[in-house]
This record gives structure tokens, C-alpha cells and sequence, in this order.
């Protein structure tokens, strides 16, 4: 059928005509008349309708034509180039920028001829662009066809980006995308500074803030502070205000500030007029409201009626990536209603404590996981079926292409290089230029070298490839990286015969990675490291040739290890370091306590075992602890997506995807920050038709397909804050849309994908959320403490604690003292805390028998049976009097005396001897709570000389697979965090308001940096659990040369499960034996209240100096802690 149109006719009256009924829901009045259509043809062949038109036809209509045409809709524009580009530049600008637009009106276009310049402000933001051309280029040839160039040149006059003094950061927000001057206020619901506000408000970010003019804005407030200055208490309120994408300050004085105080609180949404005034000490614009409503603002909200789930998301421990605190993303979800919500952080699962904390607390069930770095070891680098084939009877032919690009697929071979190989001998070569149906992109031609020019005569692929198949015959192939020569010559086979061939191949990068130890292992690195430099890279022939040469080398060193056949060959794949290997990403979901343990079992071998930039984990690691876990095919950088950009047939991915629980499919815009990561620039058709073939191998392998939102910020303006976060890379701006989005949102976005309603439902709501319905009610700490199991601790305890008692303070013992042991003991071995006692003497007892003294510190001085068993030297007990002879005691409960060191001095009334002072009046109720169930935090002060041999004596106690050290997260703090921002500001060539740049350096402060560990804090496991029970564990900050492993998981969230000795390392016990072994004296029988001790504090008297020539005050100067 073709129809021909002999008059022009508008969009409009085609839909009219053809669709009379949707006319109205789906078009504007812009839409509807940007292009005149000249023609429409219908190929039953292809199914599809063709549309010329002159003028750009809007996206969203031609879905609207597909769906109700059931036809695929495809436009040809025939305007002139300039005019395609300039109609379409909105649209253009929109889908290169994602969600934080780089691509800003600072961008302005024109046409020469085939190019299009675009004009820029700085040579920041062109090596910005520069860098991001080929996808620029893909997008604008959608628009506009192909054979485009596309040119940056700067005009730093057109936009000046310097503020005035005056109005200094007078706009400072990044133009994060099209926005509304006028914010979504809902109600307005009171009156906190003047009158009702009639003027209508416009958002924080669009605020125009000039000297002397008047303003009426709306935003919420996130920081307060109020003063009273000078004597007379004049009094000043300052606010920060915010929508999230820029700040302002507001400063009220007086009666004004008096006013408002105590009714703003972070989190307020006010409206504010008031006047603009210069800030001497801000040095920058302010607001002085003279009124202020409170108003409840417009939000988004989940109304679907069945929510979705969301399965992958990322935290702020998410390495340096995530910007998302798990408490406020947990919020979100039961604010609007949803079950269940996944934390997926890279690599790590340290969100998970305070992740079960959040969901606990909002009644939505949790669901663990990680993001994986998945290593491939078990794919193999020689492919044949013949594996016995001896390699001295074996024909090989070493090939390499140059392509139009990266994508088999779409992509098209321009030359041919091939060497063949008998032996050792080289018996033959091919090469050929080869005529592409499409010109060669400049990228292209600057990385191979060939022109336009050197193909224009050169022959087509239909008569190059049968005979480039006959020079292969009966032959191996050999291929650096196989994977991508393979795929092109499979692909151009399917193309130009139709059929499906396989072929016996190596892959020399895989020989290469087991047989050489190098830093990297391209072609050119391999070639030097076998010393074979004489060849041009990125022509096929001489890369042919270089890679004939590198595999006849690489054979020869095998022989030496035994290789003799193609089986010997692929066997060297065990000695490949697989740290070594680019990951794929793959998400893990927990389904039960099982494949919890065996989640952590992962995390702890990937960094302890694979650890290598990223935390890695073999195919076959993952295989081996799979029970109750299930795994999803991730991002673009999954395995699934990538083989598929990389040109595998579906019957290739369909085994690669037999190996997955679910398919992840994600918002187009969630991909657009990704595609330079992945080396593979990827537009939104070629997605599509991407998701739309894994949907396929979805339902044909009867695998759940489900839309997750690879989330790492909670709103879309938050992209702003993972900018500022990466601030260092030169694509900052370049952020995807990776916010948590409602189901809404999520179905609109499926729609863009699959242009069907069921299909949307199917993957947003239904399938993510049967698979939070297999998930399971899991408890990864129990907030109860595991001691160690010490046979018949209780009654040892018990024993020495009565001994030692009774030989202080005498048998019978004061009935003081007696209650307070017997509370004691009946609350320490009641909650199973004996133990720790237990480990704290022994502790003590060993360093003390090495000579070196033991230090308490913190509150275990208020406990008295710690006090018997020597592991503190603070008495607990009201002061008294004991004598040391015959145990006569007296105790002082009058409060005439608060310590029993400041006593005066007493003779034994009984024996004569002089007694002991002791006793600091300390409740037991300090150390372990008032109900004695407070687990106990026992600190220990060694020498440094000595901590190592005390940690060992605890290895040796409990055994070294059961102590660990007590791990630590170390996160960017708000010092470092106000670097980011000004770096940020900086690569932007914008300043940013103070209050701004306080917003976004809390936003960013708390984001994960790298690991550590505590001073002298041990983790204990019981004997009878794995410590994958409780956490993974790891090197500190991933230094295998530390050679200690710590808790995956910071201390503070599992100290009431584990039982934790600080074993610290001091100064000053080193330093008490050292003067020991000097003078002789014992420092512990020194008096507590020693005179000449004492005037230390206030005087160099007592060290007797001959001459003062630092004319020191006092002579603490050498004593740690106090004046060093």
C-alpha cells in the first residue's frame, strides 16, 4: 500500500484521519504542527510504516502511532540539515543530557554546510563535550541523518560566568534540566513573620538575588541559628533555605528575629518576602524577610494502587558512588507505601545492620544484597571441539579486523589481515580493504588510519568474505581478544550468506594472562613484554602479524610447561590470575539465613582472595556458595547486556542467561551515564532493541524480567550531590537518572521500552514483587551477645573474685562489701558476661608476668569483681581504711570524703600497721546499666612494646580464625567534604552561595572512603560459630601487607553480638618499666597521694634539677599525655 499526498497535510489531520480518537490525549498544539507529512508507505515485508516528512515529528507521537497502528513507525525527515538540527534542538539537548544536563543553553548551535559548531563558554566545558562527541554525534544523526561533523569552539564573551561583587552568586545552581520558575505548593498554612503572602513565590533556584530589590521565594529550611549579641541582647536569626537544587541565606534581626525564633526547625517549607541586601561578612547576597508562611509543598508521591519493589540500590556505602543515606531511602519506600526494598551497594554489604535497623523501625521488610564484580573463569580461551589435536599438526591463521566501531551488530568491517601459521612458519597471508555500506566516522579513521578515500575503490564485503572463508579452512583461528574479531566475522557470515558458523579458536589475550606476569595486556603490551615492536597498530595486517608472532612465542613457552595438545592449551587457564580480569556486574539478593552466611562467605573471598582495584569474585566462587541466593544480570556492565553489545547471537545469551534467577532491565536515562564507563557508546534504539530481546530470552527461559532503577540518589535533584562527589572526573555532570522513582514513574518508563501496558505491569510491579515474596524474614544481628565458651568460667570467676576478697578486706567480709559481690557476679555471670572478665585478666596476668604494666580505662573501675581480678586498679567501694596486716577495715560514709586517697593517714586501732587508703565511691550501675545487663566495654591500656604479644596471647587463647580486629568505615568528613564542593564549584567556573555549599557538604559528608581498623579493638567468635555468622571480613582499607583481617562490618553494629577487648598500646606503660628498670623503684608501691608525686603537677622541685635551662614551670614535660 502506498499513499501519496499531493497537497501538504499536517500531522494533525493525518491523526485526525487515522486516529480521531486519541487526537486530543496524546497531542498539544506544539506537537501537532511541527512537521508536514509528503508521504506514507506501509511494507508488508518489514511490518513497518514509513513517514516522510519535512520537519522534526516528536517522539512521543510516533509511539502513539506505533502502539495504535501496531506497526513499527519510522520517519524520514526531508527538511534541509540546518533545519532538522535547529527544530529539534530542544529534544536533541534533552536526551543528551539525562539527568543533570551538561548540555545547557551555555551550547549554542549552528550549521555550516555538514557541520555543526556549538558554541561554548570555556575549554572546561569543550573537553567536556569533546569528550562525549560520538554520543552527541549519535543522538543529533537520529534527528538529522547521517555524515555530520560536529565541532566545540569557545567564545568566553558570549557567556560570562564571572559574578559581580555586588551580585555575587546571584545564581549559583547547576542547570540540572528544564525546570518551573513557580514551586508546587499544595496549601498554605500559616503565618509565622507578617501577613499572608500574596505574591506568588518562585523556587530557591530561580531566585534572582540584586541589592535592594524585593523577593518572594519558597523553599525548605535545613539550617537554623540564632544569636544574642552584646550586652544588650540584640538578637539575630539566620536560616538556610533550599529546593534541592540551589540555597539561600536568611538573616533576621531584632523583634524580627525574636519573633521567629523556636517556629523554624530543619525541615520547614516557608515562603518568604522580603528585601535583597548585600552581606559584608558573607560577602554575598541575602534575603530579610519581612514575611514568612508556612506552606505544605507538593510532593511526589506513590499512588498506584499495587506498588513495585525495588531491587537495586545503592547506599553511601557505595563506595565514593552511592549519595544515598539507607535510613532516608527506607523512609521514602514506607512513605509511599511499598513492601519491601533492596540495598545493593558495590561490592560491600555494610549498609545491612543499619539497613535491618530502618526497616525495622518502618515495618518494610529488608532485602539484602550486593552488586558484584564477577569475574569470568570459567568461559575458555581455546574454543574446539578436537581438544587432543596435537598443536605441531595444527594449521592456524592469526587475523585481525578494523571496523567502523565496536558494535558487530550494527558496525562493518574495513579491513582484513591474516596470517597463517604452520608450525612455527608463516605460509601465507590475506589482507583487503573493505567497502562499507556507511562512511567511516573521524573516530574511526583516527585510530585505524583509513580514509574515506582509501576505500572508496575497494571491494564490498559479498565478495571479500568467501574468499577470505577459503584461506581459513581447516585452519585454528587465532585473535587477540577473539571475543570481538569472532563476533565480526559470525555476524558479516549471518549478513552476507545467511548462515551460522562456528570455528576452533584461541584467544591470545587469555594465553597471554596465563603465561606472562605484566601490567596490562593489550596488544601493543603483550607485543613489547615478547619483545615484537616492528609493526603498525591498528592496521590489520601488521596487527596479524604481531599477533602470529606473540602466539608462536606464547606456544613456546607453553611446551615448557607440557602443552603439547589444544586440550594442554586451554588447561592453562587455571594459572590465569583472575584479579586480573575486567569484571562483569551482577546483583545478589538474599533469600535466606543460608545464602546470607554464604553472601558473606562471597564478600569475605572477593576481598581477601580476588581483591584487585575491586573487590572480585570468580563464576565459579559464586557457584559454589549459590544456595540462597539469587542473581540478577545488573546494568549495562552486566554480563547479559555487554555479550549482547559485543554481537552474541540469542542462542549465545539464552546459556548465558540460563545461569541468572532475573533479568534487570532499567530506565533508558539510567543508562545515559553510563555508556563512556563501558567503552561502548550505546543510543536508545539499540538499547531498546536490547531490553527487548533479553525480555525475549526472559520468557523463553521462564526467567523472571523485573525493572529495577540502579538507585544511588532518593530524588532526581540529587544528582547535583553525586556530582559534587565525583568533582575530580571531567564528567561530573554526566550524571544518569538514578533516583528512586515511584511506580508511576517507573511505567512510564518501561512504556518507553515495550510500548505495552501489560508487558510495563508485568516487569515494574508483578515480577519484582514475587521475588520479594520468595525472600525471607531475616535477622542479620540479633543485638544479643555470642561470648566465647570457656568451660567452667562462671565458677572460676566466682572463686578468685570471693579469694581475692577475703584476702583484702578478711572472712567474714564486711557485709558492704559482700552485697556488692554478690550483685556483681549474680548480673555479670546471669547475662553470660563471666567471660570477658575472664579474657581481661588473663590478659592482664600475661602482661604483667612480661613486666610491663596493665592501665584500665573508661568505666570498668566501677566494677569491683574487675577490681579482685586485677584487671583495674580502681576500687569502687566507698572510701576506707584496710589494713594491709589484718585486714581491719573502716569505711567513710559520711561524705566527708570523696576518694579514699584524699584521707588523712591512720594506724591499724588492731595491729599497729599503717593502713591502706582506697575506695572511689563508684556505682556498679556505671559499667553494666542499671539493670546489670549493659554488655561490659572493657579498654586496656598496654605497651605499645607489648600490644602485638597481647594480641597473639588472645589468638592463642581462642585460636586466630576465631579474633578478629574491629573494623572501621572511614567516610569523607565535612573538612574533606567542603573540598569537594569547592572543587566542584571550581570545575563548574561558578561560585556558590554559603548556604549552598553548607547543604551540599552535608549531603556528601558520611559517603563512604575505605576501610580501617580499631587501635586495639579484637572481635571474638565463639568456638562453636563462624564468624560469617555474624560479618564478612577483609583487610583493613584492602592492604593484604596490613596482615591482620578485620570485621567487614564497622564494630559499633555488632559489638552487642561479638564480645570486643580494646587491648590499646601506650606510652605509658613502656615508660613506667622503662623508669622501673632505671631506678629500681616499683611504681606500684608508690602512694596514690605521694607529695613529691603530686608537686610534679606544679613544680620541677622534686626532680632536683642543677640547672632549669628550658626554665620549665613544671615536670610533667616527659610524662605521656600530659604536655607532649
Amino acid at each position: 500500500m502506498r499513499l501519496v499526498f499531493h497537497e501538504s497535510l499536517s500531522l494533525s489531520e493525518l491523526l485526525d484521519a487515522l486516529l480521531p480518537e486519541v487526537r486530543d490525549n496524546f497531542l498539544t498544539p506544539d506537537s501537532s504542527e511541527q512537521a508536514k507529512l509528503t508521504s506514507i508507505e506501509y511494507n508488508p515485508g518489514t511490518g513497518k510504516v514509513k513517514i516522510r516528512a519535512y520537519g522534526h515529528i516528536d517522539e512521543r507521537i510516533l509511539r502513539v502511532l506505533s502502539r495504535y497502528l501496531k506497526r513499527e513507525v519510522i520517519v524520514e525527515n526531508t527538511a534541509p540539515l540546518s533545519e532538522k538540527i535547529l527544530n529539534a534542538w530542544p529534544e536533541i539537548k534533552e536526551r543528551i543530557n539525562g539527568s543533570v544536563p551538561y548540555f545547557t543553553s551555555l551550547a549554542r548551535p549552528r550549521v555550516e554546510n555538514d557541520r555543526l559548531i556549538i558554541t561554548v563558554s570555556s575549554e572546561f566545558h569543550k573537553n567536556l563535550f569533546q569528550k562525549r562527541v560520538k554520543h552527541i554525534k549519535e543522538v543529533v544523526e537520529e534527528f538529522a541523518g547521517t555524515g555530520i561533523e560536529i565541532e566545540f569552539e569557545v567564545n568566553e564573551q558570549e557567556v560570562d560566568f564571572s559574578p559581580t561583587p555586588e551580585e555575587s552568586l546571584e545564581d549559583t545552581s547547576t542547570d540540572l534540566g528544564h525546570e518551573e520558575k513557580r514551586p508546587e505548593i499544595r496549601s498554605v498554612d500559616g503565618v509565622i513573620l507578617g501577613s499572608r503572602i500574596r505574591s506568588k513565590p518562585v523556587k530557591v533556584s530561580q531566585a534572582q538575588l540584586k541589592s535592594g530589590e524585593k523577593v518572594c521565594v519558597a523553599g525548605e529550611v535545613f539550617h537554623v541559628e540564632h544569636r544574642v549579641i552584646g550586652s544588650r541582647g540584640f538578637q539575630k536569626l539566620v536560616f538556610y533555605m533550599t529546593d534541592k537544587r540551589d540555597s539561600l541565606t536568611c538573616v533576621l534581626k531584632g523583634d524580627h528575629a525574636e519573633k521567629v525564633n523556636g517556629q523554624l526547625r530543619e525541615g520547614t517549607n516557608v515562603i518568604v518576602e522580603g528585601k535583597v541586601s548585600y552581606d559584608e561578612y558573607l560577602k554575598e547576597p541575602v534575603v530579610e524577610p519581612s514575611k514568612i508562611n508556612l506552606y505544605t509543598p507538593e510532593k511526589r508521591t506513590d499512588t498506584a494502587p499495587v506498588k513495585r519493589v525495588e531491587l537495586h540500590a545503592h547506599t553511601k556505602m557505595s563506595a565514593m558512588d552511592g549519595v544515598m543515606d539507607v535510613a532516608q531511602l527506607v523512609e521514602r519506600a514506607a512513605e509511599w507505601g511499598h513492601d519491601a526494598i533492596a540495598v545493593t551497594d558495590h561490592g560491600v554489604v555494610q549498609a545491612i545492620p543499619e539497613f535491618y535497623r530502618a526497616a525495622k523501625k518502618q515495618g518494610i521488610k529488608p532485602i539484602f544484597g550486593m552488586e558484584v564484580y564477577l569475574v569470568d573463569d570459567i568461559a575458555p580461551f581455546v574454543k574446539a571441539e578436537k581438544t587432543d589435536a596435537k598443536l605441531s599438526d595444527l594449521t592456524f591463521v592469526a587475523f585481525d579486523f578494523e571496523t567502523t566501531g565496536l558494535d558487530p551488530r550494527r558496525d562493518e568491517i574495513v579491513e582484513i589481515g591474516a596470517v597463517k601459521i604452520k608450525g612455527s612458519q608463516v605460509i601465507g597471508e590475506f589482507h583487503t580493504l573493505v567497502k562499507p555500506r556507511r562512511g567511516m566516522s573521524r573516530k574511526s579513521m583516527e585510530i585505524t588510519g583509513i580514509s574515506s578515500e582509501m576505500l572508496e575503490n575497494a571491494p564490498a564485503i559479498e565478495e571479500v568474505l568467501p574468499r577470505f572463508l577459503d584461506f581459513i579452512a581447516d585452519s585454528v583461528l587465532v585473535a587477540h581478544n577473539a571475543k570481538f574479531d569472532y563476533s565480526f566475522l559470525r555476524v558479516a557470515i549471518r549478513n552476507v550468506m545467511g548462515e551460522e558458523r562456528d570455528f576452533s579458536y584461541i584467544d591470545t589475550l587469555g594465553m597471554a594472562k596465563a603465561l606472562l606476569d605484566i601490567k596490562g595486556y593489550s596488544l601493543d603490551k603483550v607485543a613489547k613484554e615478547l619483545k615484537i615492536t616492528d609493526f603498525k597498530h591498528h592496521r590489520a595486517l601488521d596487527d596479524a602479524r604481531a599477533v602470529a608472532q606473540i602466539f608462536t612465542k606464547l606456544v613456546s613457552r607453553a611446551r615448557r610447561r607440557g602443552v603439547e595438545t589444544l586440550g594442554d592449551l586451554g588447561r592453562l587457564k587455571a594459572d590465569i590470575d583472575y584479579r586480573r580480569v575486567k569484571p562483569y556486574h551482577a546483583t545478589i539478593l538474599v533469600v535466606n539465613r543460608k545464602g546470607l552466611k554464604n553472601l558473606y562467605k562471597i564478600v569475605t573471598l572477593s576481598h581477601v582472595q580476588y581483591f584487585h582495584g575491586k573487590p572480585r569474585v570468580p563464576k565459579s566462587i559464586l557457584a559454589a556458595h549459590r544456595e540462597g541466593l539469587l542473581i540478577g544480570s545488573a546494568c549495562l556492565s552486566g554480563e547479559l547486556l555487554s555479550n549482547y553489545l559485543d554481537g552474541e547471537t540469542e542462542e549465545e545469551l539464552m546459556e548465558r542467561a540460563k545461569e541468572y534467577d532475573f533479568i534487570e532491565i532499567m530506565p533508558l536515562d539510567v543508562i545515559s551515564g553510563e555508556e563512556e564507563k563501558s567503552e561502548k557508546s550505546i543510543n536508545r534504539e539499540r538499547l531498546i532493541e536490547a531490553y527487548r530481546k533479553l525480555y525475549r530470552i526472559g520468557k523463553r527461559l521462564n526467567i523472571p524480567v523485573v525493572m529495577t532503577g540502579d538507585v544511588h540518589f532518593l530524588d532526581p535533584e540529587d544528582a547535583k550531590v553525586r556530582a559534587v562527589l565525583m568533582s575530580g572526573r571531567e564528567d561530573m555532570l554526566n550524571q544518569p537518572a538514578a533516583y528512586f522513582r515511584t511506580t508511576d514513574e517507573m511505567m512510564k518508563a518501561a512504556l518507553e521500552i515495550f510500548d505495552d501496558e501489560t508487558i510495563a505491569e508485568e516487569i515494574v510491579v508483578t515480577s519484582p514483587r514475587m521475588i520479594a515474596e520468595m525472600i525471607e524474614e531475616i535477622v542479620p544481628l540479633e543485638g544479643k551477645l555470642h561470648p566465647p565458651l570457656v568451660e567452667g568460667v562462671d565458677e572460676e570467676i566466682e572463686r578468685i573474685t570471693w579469694k581475692k576478697a577475703k584476702e583484702r578486706y578478711g572472712d567474714p567480709l564486711p557485709d558492704l562489701v559482700e552485697k556488692r559481690i554478690k550483685r556483681e557476679l549474680e548480673a555479670i555471670i546471669g547475662h553470660g558476661y563471666a567471660v570477658l572478665y575472664y579474657i581481661a585478666m588473663k590478659l592482664v596476668e600475661n602482661s604483667l608476668a612480661n613486666g610491663y604494666v596493665v592501665g584500665s580505662r573508661g568505666s570498668v573501675g566501677s566494677s569491683l569483681v574487675a577490681t579482685m581480678l586485677g584487671i583495674t586498679e580502681v576500687n569502687p567501694l566507698p572510701p576506707h581504711y584496710v589494713c594491709p596486716r589484718c585486714t581491719h577495715t573502716e569505711f567513710v560514709t559520711d561524705g566527708s570524703a570523696d576518694c579514699g586517697y584524699d584521707l588523712p593517714e591512720k594506724i591499724c586501732p588492731v595491729c599497729g600497721e599503717k593502713m591502706d587508703k582506697d575506695g572511689h565511691d563508684i556505682p556498679f550501675e556505671t559499667f553494666m546499666g542499671f539493670e546489670g545487663d549493659k554488655v561490659p566495654d572493657i579498654d586496656l591500656n598496654f605497651s605499645g612494646e607489648f600490644q602485638s604479644a597481647a594480641h597473639r596471647y588472645i589468638e592463642e587463647l581462642f585460636g586466630s580464625d576465631h579474633v578478629f580486629r574491629a573494623g572501621t568505615i572511614s567516610t569523607i568528613a565535612e573538612r574533606s567534604a567542603y573540598g569537594f564542593v569547592k572543587k566542584f564549584a571550581e570545575r563548574l567556573g561558578k561560585g556558590i552561595r554559603r548556604a549552598e555549599m553548607e547543604r551540599l557538604v552535608r549531603a556528601v559528608t558520611g559517603v563512604k572512603r575505605t576501610t580501617g581498623q580499631h587501635p586495639g579493638g579484637l572481635m571474638i567468635i565463639p568456638k562453636d560459630r563462624d564468624v560469617h555468622d555474624f560479618t564478612p571480613v577483609q583487610y583493613p582499607a584492602n592492604d593484604s601487607s596490613a596482615g591482620v583481617l578485620t570485621t567487614h562490618f564497622a564494630y559499633e553494629y555488632i559489638h552487642d553480638d561479638l564480645v570486643k577487648i580494646d587491648a590499646l598500646g601506650h606510652d605509658d606503660p613502656t615508660m613506667i618499666k622503662l623508669l622501673k628498670d632505671l631506678t629500681g623503684i616499683d611504681p606500684m608501691g608508690i602512694p596514690m597521694d605521694d607529695p613529691d608525686t603530686l608537686k610534679l603537677f606544679s613544680s620541677v622541685e622534686p626532680l632536683k634539677l642543677k640547672r632549669n635551662r628550658l626554665r620549665l614551670k613544671v615536670g610533667t614535660l616527659g610524662i605521656p599525655e600530659f604536655g607532649t
